[in-house]
């Protein structure tokens, strides 16, 4: 439904300003909510925060639904409805990976996550392919419609089918309650663990490249230089160049998550990644035609899923069995900021320096995260052999 939202906004009269922000809303939400679905993920399990997030996605395209019928409440309603959305989508998002770390163990913890990775990475795409068919023959409002009975199916199939799965119970210290720090508490917890830091700061600045400064500016780079593909206006050229990019880092995930589950692989698998973006990012930079634009978001979008998929694997590792919650919604919350970051700090810097200029200092910014990448590598071999090579998690009590 995203490409239908701005196109709705300009028709009824609503400012660019305020276009922005209800597109910006359902990263501010999530943003503000991860930390607090993690926690709750690990009381109640990812299988309630899946059900309740599929739910909660079917009102908000409710809610849009009625912004079509009612035009003069257009831009109230998208903005109520993007705000909810954050939440909503921080519980599928932080309940389905939770899942995948736990299905997986930790010696087949990056093949699980790659699946479920590779099921979110290529549902945008063909989402947003269904989504403008619908519009395009039936109208906005039969698109919502569609997609409202799609959450609502999607929730049932998911109540019956994901198995609930749980970490044990954490064994209550000497002298101590016997709960888990949760939510925000287990957050800042989690971060007193430099490995930790290093992981969610990979994963801001993976966030900030692509999904940030490389999808926020695209449109503008292909229209300043004059690019189309198979005679399509601009936004419809974009359009294709970004679900290109996208399917390159979902099918990447898989493969990804088996190399990470190679002894001491997780970080050796996720430089691999930020090798690869760096060269991405340089020829989108320099690119003049169609062809070279392709091959260069073909590696970016190869270097994300390579990038990033270890990461959460590596999360997993590091937080205890009854805090993985807290541990993809940490991922989640730095993820979500660098995405936040990235659209206002690359437009700015396309309009002030030119087209070029953010992405030449974006793999700048990639090249300079390489020492951490390597620090992490090496704190992977120093730590003691464990089942699949996983770094050795902290105590309860980080």
């Amino acid at each position: 439904m995203f490409p239908i939202l701005p196109l709705l906004g300009a028709q009824a009269g609503l400012s660019l300003a305020f276009i922005g922000l209800i597109l910006a809303g359902n990263r501010i939400g999530r943003v503000i909510c991860n930390p607090i679905i993690g926690g709750l993920v690990d009381r109640y399990g990812g299988k309630r925060m899946m059900v309740l997030g599929l739910l909660g996605e079917a009102a908000v395209l409710a809610l849009y639904w009625i912004a079509v019928q009612h035009t003069a409440l257009v831009g109230i309603l998208f903005l109520i409805g993007r705000l909810v959305y954050g939440p909503t989508s921080s519980m599928g998002f932080v309940g389905g990976q939770t899942l995948g770390l736990l299905a997986g163990g930790s010696s087949h913890r990056g093949a699980a996550s790659g699946v479920v990775r590779l099921a979110l990475g290529l549902s945008t795409p063909s989402g947003l392919v269904l989504g403008g068919i619908v519009a395009g023959l039936f109208g906005n409002a039969a698109a919502f419609a569609v997609a409202t009975a799609a959450a609502l199916i999607g929730a049932a199939v998911a109540w019956r089918t994901v198995p609930d799965l749980r970490a044990p119970a954490p064994v209550p210290a000497a002298g101590g309650n016997g709960t888990a720090p949760r939510g925000l508490r287990q957050v800042v917890a989690s971060l007193s663990d430099r490995r930790i830091v290093g992981v969610a700061t990979l994963n801001l600045l993976a966030s900030f490249a692509v999904l940030g400064v490389l999808v926020a500016t695209l449109v503008l780079l292909v229209d300043s230089r004059h690019m189309s593909m198979l005679g399509l206006p601009v936004e419809a050229t974009s359009g294709l160049f970004l679900a290109f990019m996208l399917a390159f880092q979902a099918l990447s995930s898989p493969l990804a998550g088996r190399l990470a589950d190679r002894p001491h692989g997780r970080a050796r698998t996720a430089i691999i990644g930020l090798w690869l973006m760096i060269p991405a990012f340089l020829g989108v930079a320099l690119a003049r035609t169609p062809a070279v634009l392709l091959a260069s978001l073909a590696l970016a979008g190869l270097g994300l899923g390579t990038l990033t998929l270890p990461l959460l694997a590596l999360m997993g590792d590091l937080v205890p069995p009854s805090a993985q919650g807290s541990g993809v919604g940490t991922l989640q919350l730095f993820g979500d900021t660098g995405g936040t970051l990235g659209p206002i700090l690359g437009t700015a810097s396309l309009a002030a320096f030119g087209v070029a200029v953010p992405y030449l200092g974006t793999a700048a910014l990639l090249a300079c995260a390489l020492p951490l990448a390597a620090w992490l590598v090496a704190a992977e071999r120093r730590a003691a052999p464990a089942v699949g090579g996983a770094l050795p998690a902290p105590s309860e009590g980080v």
